[in-house]
C-alpha cells in the first residue's frame, strides 16, 4: 500500500516541480527547490503546498480503494534557508539542516490528519505573491 501511495506522491513531485529528498518508513520529505541557480522562493512555496493538496487527495483515493479509514498524513510546511550536502561515502544520502528544517518538521508534527499546516513565513509569501489564490 506504501508502494502505491508513494509511486502516486513521486509523479505528483514531477507533476509540482518539486524534489523528494527520500521516505523514511511513512515519512515522505519533499522541498521546493529544484534548480538552486534559479531560485524563486515564492513559486516553491505554492508548488510545495500545491504537493501538499495534492497528497490528501491521493491520499483520500487509495483509502477508498483500500477500505481503510484510518490511512491519512499530516502534511507540514514552511519556507526558509537550510543547509544541504551528501553524507557517507559508500552509502550515500543528501540530506537537508537547520533551523527552517525544524520548523517544517513541527508543521508536521504538531499538524492535523489529513491537512496542510504551513508556518507563518509560508503563509505570508503565499498571500503576497499570490493573493488570488491563497
Amino acid at each position: 500500500m506504501l508502494r502505491n501511495l508513494f509511486t502516486e506522491f513521486d509523479k505528483c513531485c514531477q507533476e509540482k516541480n518539486v524534489y523528494k529528498l527520500y521516505t523514511i518508513g511513512d515519512c515522505y520529505v519533499v522541498m521546493g527547490m529544484v534548480d538552486a541557480k534559479d531560485r524563486n522562493p515564492a513559486l516553491e512555496a505554492k508548488n510545495t503546498v500545491e504537493m501538499g493538496f495534492e497528497m490528501i487527495n491521493i491520499i483520500s483515493k487509495v483509502r477508498d480503494k483500500i477500505n481503510n479509514s484510518d490511512l491519512d498524513m499530516r502534511i507540514g510546511i514552511h519556507t526558509g534557508k537550510i543547509i544541504g550536502g551528501v553524507l557517507g561515502t559508500d552509502i550515500v544520502r543528501y540530506d537537508i539542516y537547520g533551523p527552517d528544517v525544524l520548523i517544517a518538521n513541527k508543521m508536521e508534527s504538531k499538524g492535523e490528519r489529513g491537512k496542510v499546516q504551513v508556518s507563518e513565513t509560508t503563509k505570508k509569501t503565499l498571500e503576497l505573491c499570490y493573493p488570488e489564490e491563497f
